[in-house]
């Protein structure tokens, strides 16, 4: 039996949970920096800016015998991404550099804490590993609280982020909006990436005239796309809204109350609260009533009775709906970078979608979620190996399209059926070599390795990563 054979046999269930053990017990935070500062220098990672986010990853079980273990804790929290509040949960963030989206660092928090408690220690943490201060940190709204941004620029750094619609500065540029004349300037015109035939993507800025309460410059942001997504989603939920009131209006109800809760509820459901008008009125129904019991005849006398009822009548808030369509595509950025232009931070911000796709390899390549490990230190630990395999998907990524513009590369032929991919992705990459094998043929006590002959798009790709075929095989042995 081979190597490999007698290695497969002792892979078990038991075996790698000690294994896990042994790691999380481990100076993780040494390996990872380790492992971390060699792909920066051999690859050369440009790391002044880094993108964070996170994700929850989805538990089962109850997990209340490890209160005191020194790992994240599973707990229930806002689970908005699988749609299981039942089950408890941890908080992965990840941190990638703005150069191929290659994860640099992360960190598992415990499944109640919320996103802008961790931006302060993540940052410091890359500050640590990257040995400097003065790279760009991205985030979510999240990152955009007083404490988060004033440490940030206290320490050196920068940072970009989007402005909440709770803040109160969105609504005073969206007051302002409405009675001036904002001069959009277009920075970004380009085909939709997914529809051919559909209308170009443009983008235009406007720098706030007002900075955020902390001092810090706003930049606005206006998207043809977002223009129309929002237009049409509230033309949408006021149509449905107002066959839903025409249909109530026609009831007559007994209580106010009741008149009341159903009407919010309705307002509530389709998010359209502030674009009616409605008004409860009051009116009595007269009924008759015997004054005897039995079959009513000519002498039968009848008691008048007056019962209080309720309907409603309702409109549209025009002013309301128009003040809305005046704010259609826009949104702001909050950053303290001064001297690059509102389309340099835009294009900055634009790459977070390019994290968001990691933890859809997390999810869905590699299906972390739901994690059956009872140990929340094994879980911490197996969550470090999904890190690596992270890394080490951002660098194949990263290789094999720089490589394909350095050799004027548009796509290569990966898909099924050979068709073309611009922007290949790990898994594709992978699975262009899944049935490629090193066949072992032993004859009279020799052994002769034969491998597979590999195709020319395998030669390629192969090629772009910068793998002799030799020593491809080497590795398969």
């Amino acid at each position: 039996m081979s190597d490999i054979g007698q290695l497969a046999e002792r892979f078990n269930d038991d075996r790698v949970g000690r294994a896990l053990d042994r790691l999380f017990k481990a100076d993780r935070a040494a390996l990872l920096t380790d492992i971390v500062l060699t792909a920066i220098k051999e690859f050369e990672l440009d790391t002044s800016r880094v993108h964070n986010d996170s994700t929850t990853v989805t538990l089962t079980g109850q997990y209340d015998g490890y209160k005191d273990t020194k790992a994240a804790k599973p707990k229930y929290g806002h689970n908005n991404k699988d749609h299981r509040p039942d089950l408890k949960q941890l908080l992965f963030s990840l941190s990638v550099a703005g150069d191929g989206a290659v994860p640099l660092y992360f960190k598992v928090w415990d499944g109640n804490v919320t996103d802008d408690r961790t931006h302060v220690k993540n940052w410091m943490a890359l500050r640590g590993l990257l040995g400097k201060a003065d790279f760009t940190y991205v985030a979510d709204s999240k990152l955009c609280t007083r404490e988060n941004m004033e440490f940030i620029a206290s320490e050196g750094g920068f940072f970009i982020t989007i402005l909440p619609q709770t803040r109160g500065e969105d609504k005073r540029f969206k007051d302002w909006i409405q009675e001036h004349q904002p001069q959009w300037h277009e920075v970004i015109r380009r085909p939709d990436p997914k529809r051919k035939c559909a209308p170009q993507q443009v983008y235009w800025t406007f720098e706030s005239p007002f900075l955020t309460n902390e001092g810090f410059r706003i930049i606005w942001i206006k998207s043809s796309q977002k223009e129309q997504r929002d237009s049409q989603s509230r033309t949408d939920a006021i149509d449905r809204t107002s066959q839903n009131l025409m249909d109530l209006s026609k009831r007559v109800f007994k209580n106010k109350d009741r008149i009341e809760e159903v009407i919010q509820k309705t307002l509530k459901d389709r998010g359209v609260a502030g674009y009616f008008q409605y008004q409860i009125e009051c009116f009595f129904e007269e009924s008759y009533r015997q004054d005897r019991k039995g079959r009513p005849g000519p002498e039968t006398k009848y008691t008048r009775r007056e019962c209080k009822r309720y309907r409603f009548t309702w409109s549209h808030n025009i002013s309301a709906i128009r003040y809305a369509a005046r704010c259609d595509g826009i949104f702001p950025l909050a950053t303290n970078r001064l001297k690059d232009t509102a389309k340099e931070i835009l294009q900055i911000y634009k790459f977070q979608p390019r994290l968001e796709r990691r933890h859809s390899q997390l999810k869905s390549v590699y299906s972390v979620a739901p994690v059956f490990l009872k140990n929340p230190q094994r879980i911490e630990a197996l969550l470090f190996l999904y890190f690596l395999a992270l890394l080490i998907d951002g660098l194949v990524e990263r290789e094999v399209r720089t490589e394909m513009l350095k050799n004027n590369l548009k796509s290569i032929s990966i898909y099924p059926e050979s068709r073309a991919c611009q922007r290949p992705t790990a898994d594709k990459i992978y699975d262009l070599f899944r049935d490629v094998r090193l066949q072992q043929v032993t004859n009279a006590g020799k052994t002769q390795k034969i491998p597979d002959k590999l195709s020319d798009i395998q030669a390629l790709v192969l090629n772009l990563l910068k793998i002799k075929t030799h020593r491809f095989f080497e590795t398969q042995a």
